[in-house]
């Protein structure tokens, strides 16, 4: 179960949350991050490895969805999970070409806002409205 409610949602597999909350039900550890899970699959630890690598299959697998319907030049990525860094987007570049036929694949960027990327879009949205509720409407006249 996902925390929207919903069953099976990428984030799922595919979130720094999820990767976390996985290593600790395959190991009982508690309290490992993401990033400590990803340390400690680069240090070849079976467990950290399977995890982080079925995680970044998941996500290849979404953006695949992604790319076939939307044809998107670029997806920019953010949350927990982005903050690896390449060791995130390298083997995810890879794992999304594997599955890539005929589409072309986008350039994968990290989201240069972070965690202040929702609260700066619905300020910008709040903004927006402001302003268009604000102008004159245009008429015949």
């Amino acid at each position: 179960p996902c925390s929207c409610g919903n069953h099976g949602c990428l984030e799922t597999l595919a979130s720094a949350s999820a990767i976390a909350r996985r290593y600790t039900q395959a190991t009982g550890e508690r309290e490992v991050t993401a990033k400590e899970v990803q340390r400690r699959a680069e240090a070849g630890e079976a467990d950290a490895a399977r995890i982080w690598d079925e995680g970044i299959e998941a996500l290849a697998d979404g953006l695949t969805a992604t790319v076939t319907l939307l044809d998107p030049e670029r997806i920019v990525l953010g949350g927990g999970l982005a903050k690896a860094g390449e060791p995130l987007f390298a083997p995810l570049r890879t794992a999304l070409a594997r599955r890539l036929t005929f589409q072309r694949a986008p350039q994968l960027l990290p989201a240069e806002l972070g965690h202040e990327a929702g609260c700066l879009g619905a300020a910008l949205l709040a903004q927006d409205l402001l302003h268009s509720r604000s102008r004159p409407r245009g008429g015949a006249g």
